[in-house]
């Protein structure tokens, strides 16, 4: 028999965790729940949608665990805050490790593993951190707690992302590097020293050459 799982959340980032742990995990989703000053409507996705303040009526911490399904806004702190309530209010809330990803050491709660992401041997994976497709994290690397690492994006050996920062699709953390505390890395980024908390680092635009795309012949 399967775990139960209440998601909190309704936007883009609840209905795709609905999906993943639909798709493919030990868990069956029962229901979504919001702070009662959002919760507009009584279903969504065809499941109850519980007020947050009164979940404990409804779903008991003995029986159901949470995931907390919210994106990296304000430097995931919004999730951050939702995840302690949570915890505050007794409950255990649920992991979800894609059965197409690698992940080869043990990680915490509230962590999403996409698809074919890869966790080497070695790693510690605190609490509450968003880690999606095709990312890959090294031997003996730290990703601390409420951390949302974009598709594609890589972390090097020896390496340790701190709490709160965002790493952009694309990027790479060198090997033996610090991500301070609520750095954001924009995409296609390298990291190859230290960041500084609260640091925002990106590369530019690519340059436009000119609008003369019809004019270029792209043979195979």
């Amino acid at each position: 028999m399967k775990k139960k799982l209440v998601i909190f959340g309704t936007d883009i980032m609840g209905k795709l965790m609905h999906y993943y742990f639909s798709r493919d995990s030990e868990y069956e989703v029962v229901a979504f729940t919001v702070d009662e000053k959002y919760k507009n409507k009584d279903t969504y996705l065809e499941l109850p949608l519980i007020s947050f303040e009164k979940i404990e009526e409804f779903y008991s911490q003995n029986e159901f665990s949470l995931f907390i399904a919210i994106g990296p806004s304000k430097m995931n702190t919004n999730r951050e805050a939702k995840f302690i309530e949570a915890k505050n209010k007794g409950y255990r809330c649920a992991s979800y490790i894609s059965p197409r990803a690698i992940c080869n050491s043990e990680i915490g709660e509230n962590n999403f593993i996409g698809d074919m992401a890869v966790i080497n041997p070695f790693v510690i994976i605190g609490n509450n951190n968003l880690i999606w497709e095709h990312c890959i994290i090294s031997a003996d690397s730290i990703i601390e707690n409420n951390c949302y690492l974009s598709p594609n994006s890589s972390v090097g050996t020896f390496s340790t992302i701190k709490n709160n920062s965002i790493v952009g699709a694309g990027s790479v953390v060198k090997t033996s590097i610090v991500v301070a505390e609520k750095t954001l890395i924009g995409a296609a980024s390298f990291i190859s020293s230290n960041t500084k908390p609260f640091g925002v680092y990106g590369e530019k635009n690519s340059i436009l050459y000119g609008c003369i795309s019809e004019k270029i012949n792209i043979a195979l």
